[in-house]
């Protein structure tokens, strides 16, 4: 990725957690952005154009992420994993989720969206069973898909009423649930 479009993928990340999906426009994600609007449009027809690209910006992330605690014990694989999809390691994750979920919504209206989520999707349903099967989990695939469908429901409904300590607080049940899905 080049150096510019590094950089808005960048400012549309600051955007998108400063504004949300629905208030989300070229401009503000230009404003976060020092090097002006007509740049965006040179690379990015449209405001879908530029959010489906962000979805695969989203999408490396979340690999990197995950790769980057492969050298970890799975354990501790899973505290991160967790910490990362509730967004409870800072101000900006937990930002980012909400505008991560307001987005996800959009794609039950748009193919191309739905489309991107599937390959986020499957990429963290193979990753997270990798985890889970190196804590000893007998039924990797089922149990990743449970938990991230746990997940999923707990950040939409957490979110959704700004109760960011719920997640907390819903981490610790994870982990629990975590432990019985390994012990069987």
């Amino acid at each position: 990725m080049s150096d510019s479009k590094q950089e808005i993928m960048d400012a549309t990340y600051e955007a998108l957690c400063r504004h949300g999906y629905a208030d989300l426009s070229i401009q503000k994600i230009a404003d976060e952005f020092d090097k002006g609007k007509s740049l965006i449009y040179y690379h990015y027809e449209n405001k879908q154009d530029l959010m489906l690209t962000f979805l695969d910006f989203v999408y490396e992330d979340i690999e990197a992420s995950y790769a980057s605690t492969e050298e970890e014990d799975p354990e501790e694989r899973m505290e991160d994993f967790l910490d990362y999809t509730l967004g409870l390691k800072d101000e900006s994750q937990w930002e980012f989720l909400k505008a991560y979920l307001e987005l996800r919504a959009h794609a039950a209206h748009k193919e191309a969206f739905a489309e991107k989520f599937r390959e986020i999707d499957e990429m963290a349903l193979e990753n997270t069973a990798e985890i889970l099967e190196g804590m000893g989990s007998s039924q990797p695939e089922e149990h990743s898909e449970l938990l991230l469908s746990m997940i999923e429901g707990a950040a939409s409904k957490k979110v959704s009423v700004g109760d960011r300590e719920g997640l907390h607080n819903f981490k610790t049940k994870l982990e629990d649930e975590v432990e019985r899905m390994v012990e069987n």
